[in-house]
């Protein structure tokens, strides 16, 4: 192929180029529209739509009871996964990051012998609070805010089955648990 075949290819090549950008620009003039001074409709949703937001909130309060009768302990062990790198689960394992998990349900908050606990998971254990199934359920939810000042880095389980799922599978390893799991 000789040098005039190549420049023929190049012409044609940034030839197109060209023109799709002239034609690109002279459409954008041609079909712009004017910017608006002020918008034509505005929406003010003030406070009502955070009120509606917080009665809803309200409404769906969650039958934990009604999930853990669902729920699959085996499905639990998967959702767990995500809690080992900071817990364990066996017994007469030492802590991690986070205390062992071992037989959590009905114990005390904040009772796991030389595992330092934020103070406000200290207080809720000096009020002889129990990690039960319903402040489990709320606790792996976000426990941040369910629990404000919690040293607990993790975001939560935000999908409710997945809690009930591994609330399950805790309760299956927690041979000291007096509450029953009942239809």
């Amino acid at each position: 192929m000789d040098s005039f075949e190549l420049n023929k290819i190049a012409a044609a090549v940034f030839g197109s180029a060209l023109f799709i950008l002239v034609l690109t620009i002279v459409s954008d003039y041609l079909y712009s529209e004017p910017e608006l001074e002020q918008q034509a409709y505005i929406v003010d949703l003030g406070e009502s739509v955070k009120d509606m937001a917080s009665a809803v909130e309200e409404i769906v309060e969650i039958d934990v009871m009604s999930l853990l009768i669902l729920a699959s302990a085996e499905n639990g062990a998967k959702v767990a996964k995500k809690c080992a790198s900071c817990h364990n689960f066996q017994p007469d394992a030492p802590s991690k990051i986070g205390p062992n998990l071992y037989n959590i349900v009905d114990r005390q908050m904040g009772i796991v012998d030389g595992f330092a606990y934020s103070k406000s998971l200290a207080a809720r254990g000096e009020n002889d609070d129990k990690w039960n199934f319903d402040n489990l359920f709320h606790f792996l939810e976000n426990p941040k805010k369910w629990l404000p000042g919690t040293i607990m880095g993790y975001a939560g389980i935000r999908k409710p089955n997945d809690r009930a799922d591994l609330i399950s599978y805790l309760h299956n390893i927690s041979p000291d648990s007096t509450s029953v799991i009942e239809e």
